[in-house]
This record gives C-alpha cells, structure tokens and sequence, in this order.
C-alpha cells in the first residue's frame, strides 16, 4: 500500500505539473495573441486617424476638368503632310509676345468665318523648327526639304502643292480677312 501511495503521489505530482506546464503554456498563447491583438488594433486606429486627418486637411478636386486639346499648332516639317485638301499654315516667332498675340487674334478672326479653310500655325522659335529658319525665304517651295522662312509667312496648300505664298502681317492679314 505504501508503493500504492507513492504511486498516486508521483502520478498526481506529474499531473500537476503537466497541467501546471499545460497552463503556463496557454497562459503564454494567450499573451502572445492578446499582445497582437492589440498592436493590430492600435495599428488600425492610427490608419484611421491618419487618413481622416490627411483628407479633411486638403480636399482633392476629382470632378474632370475640360481637357484643352490643341491641334492647330504643327512643326514645320509636317507642313505639307496634313490630311486636309485646303489649307493654310502661318510660320512666325511665337517667343515675340506682340506678333503672337497679333497673330493669335488674326487666326482667331478666321476661324470664326462661317466658310473657312483649316490654318495651322507653326512657332518658329522652336528648337524642331530651327532647320527651317534662313536668312532668305523660298517663296518657289513645292517639297519641305526646300522649306526656308525668314520672316512671319502664311502658305496656302491646296491637294498637297503650295498654292500662295504671303510674307508679312499686311499681305497675310490681307489673305487671311
């Protein structure tokens, strides 16, 4: 009976402390996901409050604005490639704020006529139309590796051909109005 006793005494001791590990051990899981829990939740309403308080400081516009589109300034070297059978194309320095606004307001007036042919500008300012700038013009030109502009000059295509040569704000306003 005594080895009985001891038994009981080893197998309850053992028992003990299997649960006793058994315990410290889900006391520990429970820890660990307790301690996760939180951070996720701190996480979540640091997310929150930083998203609200970036939105309510700076309203981003997201209705679509008018798209402003311009087709009527080319390069010079597409002059003579544009798929209209008649039209025009005016050549001068848009860097000049004065001839561009004289310029701007003569196509504008154009443009409003009811019966009027497309007009295309190109700005001779620019670096991709440099090659076509020259001390002389070239009022004979019939392809664009003859084109040579030296001034504000306004050429009338008609199927492809240059038709009408003008050089100069009279003369082409003369054409133009």
């Amino acid at each position: 009976m005594a080895n009985n006793r001891q038994y009981r005494r080893k197998m309850h001791s053992k028992i003990d402390s299997i649960e006793s590990s058994f315990s410290s051990e889900m006391f520990k899981v429970v820890k660990i996901l307790l301690a996760v829990f939180v951070f996720l939740a701190v996480f979540y309403f640091l997310t929150v409050y930083l998203l609200e308080r970036d939105t309510s400081s700076s309203v981003i516009d997201t209705t679509p604005a008018e798209a402003d589109i311009q087709y009527q300034e080319i390069l010079a070297g597409n002059s003579f490639s544009k798929g209209d059978d008649h039209y025009f194309v005016l050549y001068y320095d848009m860097s000049s704020e004065d001839l561009k606004s004289s310029y701007t307001n003569l196509v504008s007036t154009y443009e409003d006529k009811d019966n009027h042919f497309s007009i295309y500008t190109v700005d001779m300012s620019s670096a991709f139309n440099k090659q076509y700038s020259a001390d002389t013009s070239n009022p004979s030109v019939q392809v664009v590796d003859n084109l040579k502009i030296s001034g504000p000059t306004l050429i009338e295509f008609n199927q492809g051909k240059v038709t009408n040569y003008v050089e100069g704000f009279d003369a082409i306003s003369d054409v133009l109005n």
